[in-house]
């Protein structure tokens, strides 16, 4: 009888990038509740006692596990690479990337991380059956965040910076997304710290995945697909995450983010004249509305605005009086959880959106 050794790579994979991302965001929620404990106003000895015990002891603590779970997420992704590459050359692989696929055996550059061609699995029940897409429209006028509309998965966080993208670089989507017409796949080009990571894909897609809002397939449902090898090859691994991470993964360029939150007290939000000048400028901008609830504060007040959901900056007026947002449901937006319209563009005054979102996140230039 044969006895396995090692890991199965792509699960390790996949459990060191999420033990990272959520070390990462736990880590993030220990400095926001610091920031918030420090700033409360309190005084006296009672409160003296609460910010010692939180500085010495609860941040501490926290910070140190945050920081031993991402440091082992990165530990297991690295064994990973490290075994594929092993197992890639007793294979007879050798000169492949870290997925242990020779260089340029499809077509696919030998420059970056190498070519990682997978299919996504795990599909859940919402998606539908699977179709062939062929060769989808990658003009100009089909890149754009209003040609989005998001199906089944929860990855707003992912559509909407995508559509960022395609508003301020539509050029930049066409380079990177390629359809291999000899074998029927896509490659899609993502970035992991800054270097360049080819997903190839089948041209397939299940039915109710992201795409067009007239239905059919396009540019999104492909990067959509070769975003969730990217994530780590699961459906589930591509729902729920930072906009930040997706506009990093897509641009490959490092991004900032802006609290719209009137309860930080040290630090001032934006004002709309800088966010459009960041649109004018070239840069991808989305912005995030409140979870609602629980630890992450009250829902949007807004009933036009969806809950936990991530949107388009598409611009500001001239005069800085409003701001329109797309959301990556589609032109024709849908019915939210409470039941009420959520429309797919919003136009908003300063005052409202300040009400309605909690952060800005701003991704630099590909021009």
């Amino acid at each position: 009888m044969s006895e396995m050794h090692g890991a199965d790579v792509e699960a390790l994979r996949a459990l060191g990038t999420a033990m990272e991302r959520h070390g990462e965001t736990l880590e993030l929620a220990v400095g926001q509740l610091t920031d918030a404990v420090t700033s409360v106003q309190w005084s006296g000895q009672d409160h003296e006692e609460f910010l010692n015990e939180w500085q010495v002891r609860h941040a501490v603590a926290l910070l140190a596990v945050a920081q031993a779970i991402a440091a082992a997420g990165a530990k297991a992704v690295a064994n990973a690479d490290a075994q594929e590459q092993t197992s890639a050359s007793y294979d007879g692989g050798g000169g492949g990337g870290p997925s242990g696929i020779p260089e340029g055996t499809d077509g696919s550059s030998s420059e970056g991380q190498g070519n990682k061609r997978k299919e996504p699995e795990g599909a859940p029940s919402g998606l539908g059956k699977v179709e062939d897409i062929g060769a989808v429209p990658l003009d100009t006028a089909a890149i754009d965040a209003s040609k989005i509309e998001q199906g089944s998965l929860a990855d707003c966080w992912f559509l909407a910076s995508a559509g960022a993208v395609a508003e301020s670089d539509p050029e930049w989507i066409q380079e990177h997304i390629k359809y291999n017409a000899q074998d029927g796949t896509y490659t899609v080009t993502f970035y992991r710290d800054g270097e360049p990571v080819e997903i190839t894909v089948e041209d397939t897609a299940y039915q109710n995945a992201a795409g067009d809002p007239s239905g059919a397939p396009s540019w999104i449902t492909v990067y959509e697909k070769a975003a969730v090898v990217y994530m780590g090859g699961e459906y589930g691994d591509i729902e729920y995450d930072s906009a930040s991470k997706a506009m990093e993964m897509i641009t490959g360029k490092d991004t900032s983010s802006d609290s719209l939150d009137p309860a930080l007290p040290w630090e001032d939000p934006p004002s709309l004249q800088s966010i459009g000048e960041r649109v004018k400028n070239g840069e991808p901008v989305v912005a995030a509305s409140p979870d609602g609830g629980g630890w992450f504060g009250d829902p949007p007040p807004d009933k036009e605005v969806v809950n936990n959901h991530v949107y388009t900056v598409q611009g500001v007026s001239e005069d800085g009086k409003t701001i329109t947002l797309v959301n990556p449901w589609g032109p024709d937006g849908g019915t939210g959880s409470d039941g009420t319209t959520k429309p797919g563009t919003i136009t908003m005054s300063a005052d409202e959106f300040y009400e309605n979102f909690d952060s800005v996140t701003y991704g630099e230039s590909t021009k």
